[in-house]
């Protein structure tokens, strides 16, 4: 007697909690490699060995999956935050603070790598977005540069573009970190976290150094 044809794909149970656990790890290195657009759910569904009706079952959509995906983001940035209020901000707890981004990002480079792809292609979706998952940390950020200058220990720089130039400097050299080590014929990746950590450190004394001028006011002069 012929065997009856299977009408589920062989795999994980479609309810299970694991199984939405598996596709999020599926589509997190999906979208990292592929981004939002070269992802299909059809591509998560084959490496999470579920059915893309189980990937649908728990997402609804390409959309919702992605975005629980920048949900998981987050939350794992949320232990790297610096906290709510600062006793006393100057240039150098600044970049201390920015430093455990650098942190988030060499211990989260799948995540970075996502983040990096998200900010170069999503300028449609983010026209319609609600959530800014980056927004608590450039708050953080902002905040503190502003405590600085209330306290006359920083520079009047752009608390907002500062500290989007500092986390997109990060996600860009996490994601690229193995093409600098040889383009510039490193020894090894430690030395070229090493110098942008350095570097780093140095950009944001030297941006919010008390009595500079801000950065606007230098360039119309």
């Amino acid at each position: 007697m012929p065997a009856i044809a299977r009408s589920r794909k062989a795999g994980r149970p479609q309810g299970a909690p694991e199984t939405r656990q598996h596709c999020l790890d599926a589509a997190e290195r999906l979208f990292a490699a592929n981004g939002f657009a070269g992802t299909g759910l059809r591509e998560v569904a084959d490496r999470a060995d579920v059915t893309i009706a189980t990937v649908a079952y728990h997402f609804g959509s390409k959309e919702k999956l992605y975005g629980q995906v920048l949900g998981r983001i987050a939350d794992s940035i949320r232990p790297y935050l610096p906290p709510a209020a600062q006793a006393h901000a100057d240039p150098a707890s600044v970049a201390a603070m920015v430093e455990r981004f650098l942190d988030w990002a060499l211990d989260h480079r799948p995540y970075a790598a996502l983040l990096l792809r998200e900010l170069m292609e999503n300028p449609n979706r983010a026209q319609r977005a609600r959530r800014w998952h980056l927004l608590p940390l450039i708050e953080a950020y902002a905040g503190a540069i502003r405590d600085g200058q209330r306290q006359g220990a920083i520079a009047p720089a752009d608390p907002e573009m500062t500290a989007f130039y500092a986390t997109g400097a990060i996600t860009h050299f996490a994601a690229s970190t193995v093409t600098i080590q040889h383009m510039l014929g490193l020894d090894g990746e430690a030395e070229a976290i090493d110098r942008f950590r350095h570097t780093l450190r140095a950009s944001l004394a030297a941006m919010l150094a008390p009595g500079r001028a801000s950065v606007a006011d230098a360039v119309e002069t």
